[in-house]
């Protein structure tokens, strides 16, 4: 039976979810509230909403609600609609970590559901400006829900939220929170430590080449998101750092004794561990093959490619500028299906004078 979703926040994730989810079968209409009126008519005019309501008239009108604001103005959101939240509604998230989450929709009413969710999604660019129908394809989804939920509710918003094309994973909310904690908040953290540790100095950024600002990129982030989520995660995150200290403390003593033996194992060790990412890409997203092209700066060069594969019956899965100069030319990597299409798009690409491998 098609829902009226609410969504409460209307950034990147509330807006992405909102153009995600308006005009699927399972939705009869979106509506959505954000404490920015400018962001409020974006939504309306970008199609992420088809109408605005306050928090009481659209939590009162919501079979699903989904909050897409900061973790600490939680308590005084759902205060704000605990009067006006009709029975069997299902009252979710997208909260970075989960226990703190749970423990404020035990304040809901009874027979109304609380069910943590947290999309492992994200982009460059923050706020409604950058949302995107399509930044949940292929990402998994966590959702965290309370004890007494039934399970017919988990399964509905399970199959609800899998329409933005997200995998659905279930698990208990201090699961989620230590996974969180060592693949998100700590990178995080070390990201800020680096960036902190040239002291701004141009010198030291003069030579910050791309490892330098990949791996720093999450830095950029609003601080006043991540001071709530790493509040939040607080006593996780203390024992993960201990963790991450103790490594480095190691790591320092192979350089201090020239322990070349440990260091190698060290190094060879993370190298194996992080070369399988590729093949999970996004969480959950089966495993694809990578191209890499050379192209020239030329204006339709990458409907180019694409029609190159198109006529070989080859699909383009993930595509990602790597390099690029005005007036020269570029590097594009291209995701494919397999192997197989892998080495057909090579041959295809290099019959048309396109330089092409497979990574």
């Amino acid at each position: 039976m098609p829902s009226n979703l609410f969504i409460i926040g209307l950034g990147l994730i509330g807006g992405s979810l909102g153009l995600a989810l308006r005009g699927t079968p399972m939705v009869t209409q979106v509506a959505g509230m954000d404490s920015d009126p400018e962001t409020v008519r974006k939504a309306l005019q970008i199609g992420a909403i088809d109408v605005s309501r306050s928090l009481s008239a659209g939590a009162a009108q919501a079979d699903v609600i989904i909050i897409c604001t900061p973790l600490s103005a939680y308590p005084g959101i759902i205060e704000r609609i605990k009067p006006h939240l009709k029975a069997g509604c299902i009252v979710s998230d997208v909260g970075s970590t989960k226990q703190t989450v749970m423990q404020a929709f035990q304040e809901l009413p009874p027979h109304i559901w609380g069910i943590g969710g947290h999309p492992m999604a994200g982009a460059e660019v923050k706020g409604l400006i950058g949302a995107d129908r399509y930044l949940f394809e292929n990402a998994v989804y966590v959702l965290t829900p309370g004890k007494t939920v039934p399970s017919e509710q988990i399964e509905y918003l399970s199959r609800l939220l899998a329409a933005t094309g997200a995998r659905i994973k279930l698990m208990e909310a201090s699961q989620h929170d230590r996974l969180a904690a060592t693949v998100s908040h700590l990178p995080h953290l070390s990201a800020v430590a680096l960036v902190n540790l040239t002291g701004g100095r141009e010198d030291d950024l003069l030579l910050a080449a791309g490892g330098f600002r990949d791996s720093t990129r999450i830095a950029s982030s609003t601080p006043e998101l991540w001071e709530d989520i790493l509040m939040s995660n607080r006593d996780i995150l203390l024992e993960k750092l201990d963790g991450l200290i103790n490594e480095l403390t190691e790591i320092k003593r192979t350089l201090h004794y020239r322990d070349t033996a440990t260091l190698h194992e060290k190094l060879a060790r993370a190298k194996a561990i992080r070369d399988i990412i590729p093949q999970v890409r996004r969480g959950l997203m089966p495993g694809f093959s990578d191209i890499i092209c050379i192209v020239p700066d030329r204006p339709g060069i990458i409907g180019r490619l694409g029609s190159i594969l198109d006529r070989h019956k080859i699909n383009i899965v993930d595509i990602e500028i790597l390099r690029a100069r005005e007036g020269d030319g570029g590097t594009i990597r291209l995701g494919v299906p397999s192997p197989q299409d892998a080495g057909q798009a090579v041959e295809a690409l290099t019959a048309d004078g396109i330089r092409a491998w497979v990574k």
